[in-house]
């Protein structure tokens, strides 16, 4: 638990959270070389931890403690960092990516609605067109499956490997 959340109670968790998770599962099920699964990193030992995040391209999650893992990704990886309304003029996370040249997005989303996955899934292919901006239409495809063949995203302590 957190010092200033001693009961462990996540408030920040997406109260449609497994819907997004299975749509998010099914939109990157195309691409072949992607490989999706989610684990609880509070059941991961530190070590299991930092082993998932140095072997991440992407990692996605909510605006929240666990994205100071972003400390110990590897240079040139993406953070996509998920806000509400409330979050969305927090820049610590931001700044930490930029200590650690990882590439940054902020994908602003609206808590409960069904749009979230697609969201999240644009803010994907935006910060893939920011990184690589000659790239377009299906080389888009080509690049997610060589490239960024491993996606993390934490959603109010799950990880997923996508």
């Amino acid at each position: 638990a957190h010092p200033r959340n001693p009961s462990g109670k996540i408030t920040r968790q997406l109260s449609n959270e497994k819907q997004i998770l299975n749509d998010l599962k099914t939109k990157f099920s195309n691409y072949l070389n992607i490989h999706f699964s989610f684990n609880h990193f509070e059941e991961l030992t530190i070590e299991e931890q930092l082993n998932i995040i140095i072997q991440t391209d992407v990692f996605i999650g909510m605006h929240g403690a666990g994205l100071t893992h972003v400390l110990f990704m590897k240079p040139n990886s993406s953070l996509v960092e998920l806000v509400t309304s409330s979050w969305q003029t927090q820049k610590h996370f931001e700044l930490m990516a930029s200590i650690n040249n990882v590439n940054y997005q902020r994908c602003l989303i609206i808590d409960g609605s069904l749009a979230t996955a697609q969201r999240i899934f644009d803010c994907i292919k935006e910060k893939i067109s920011q990184i690589c901006p000659l790239m377009s239409g299906s080389a888009h495809s080509q690049l997610i499956t060589t490239t960024f063949s491993t996606v993390v995203g934490n959603f109010s302590n799950s990880n997923i490997i996508i």
